[in-house]
């Protein structure tokens, strides 16, 4: 580069930031909040705010990187909020599961059970739960929360095992607690199977595991000693035995 060229760029460089200089000025003097870059409100912003002098509704933050969760496919992080983009996910955040039910607000769990999982070691008659005994019946029960306290107090208190409902209830995710976490009933189960492309699709984003097309365990109670269980490669209900083995997906309620 020549002298006169050096000295011709250095110049257009002082014209530009001059011009700046006189924008910003000008933008002060008119109090154009827009121009000096206040150009959100407050309800659109996370963390730190800054207000523009001139009008305090206008404000300068940073961009949220979480939702309600409102969509089934959400991630949903260990503070409770959703991803706004399942293809960007915040690297400060922790995703924790996927949401399967807005109106309920319930997430299925990254990670699954080996089939090998015993849904109890006995097959006694747990007086607490209702005894489902068709599939319509059963596809309406959303009560896996209760029904899995339900199981784990009656394994205690008759000296058995409920491996099932124990692998979700002990359970532990970042933002969780023992006993958050639980053994679904058929109904959730089912709202699990008619959306398994989105929330495998999601799992995919996150590095969960997919969803298996095997036999799944529910919380509800077919008859005296069997259990509903779900095929999330067909869909097919069926009472199990209570001694066999099956896969278990965790739900949480966020």
């Amino acid at each position: 580069m020549t002298k006169y060229q050096f000295s011709l760029a250095l110049l257009t460089s002082v014209f530009s930031v001059m011009s700046f200089s006189s924008s910003l000025q000008a933008a002060c003097v008119t109090g154009d909040c827009a121009a000096m870059g206040y150009t959100k409100t407050e309800n659109t912003c996370e963390g730190d705010i800054i207000r523009c002098p001139f009008d305090t509704s206008k404000v300068f933050c940073k961009e949220p990187t979480t939702k309600v969760c409102d969509t089934v496919g959400d991630i949903l992080y260990d503070d409770k909020n959703c991803a706004i983009d399942i293809n960007n996910l915040d690297p400060n955040r922790i995703p924790i599961g996927v949401v399967f039910d807005v109106n309920r607000k319930l997430a299925i769990d990254l990670e699954v059970s080996s089939y090998t999982l015993q849904w109890a070691s006995s097959s006694k008659d747990i007086s607490g739960l209702t005894n489902y005994t068709s599939e319509s019946a059963a596809k309406g029960d959303y009560n896996g929360k209760s029904n899995t306290s339900i199981i784990i107090e009656h394994g205690d208190l008759y000296g058995y095992e409920t491996p099932a409902a124990d692998y979700c209830y002990n359970n532990r995710t970042a933002g969780t607690k023992k006993g958050d976490w639980y053994l679904p009933a058929q109904g959730e189960l089912q709202l699990i199977y008619n959306n398994k492309t989105t929330l495998n699709n999601s799992l995919s984003k996150v590095g969960g595991k997919p969803l298996i097309a095997d036999v799944h365990w529910s919380s509800s109670e077919y008859n005296g000693n069997s259990i509903w269980q779900l095929s999330l490669y067909n869909g097919y209900y069926f009472g199990n035995s209570k001694v066999n083995r099956g896969y278990v997906r965790p739900v949480l309620a966020y």
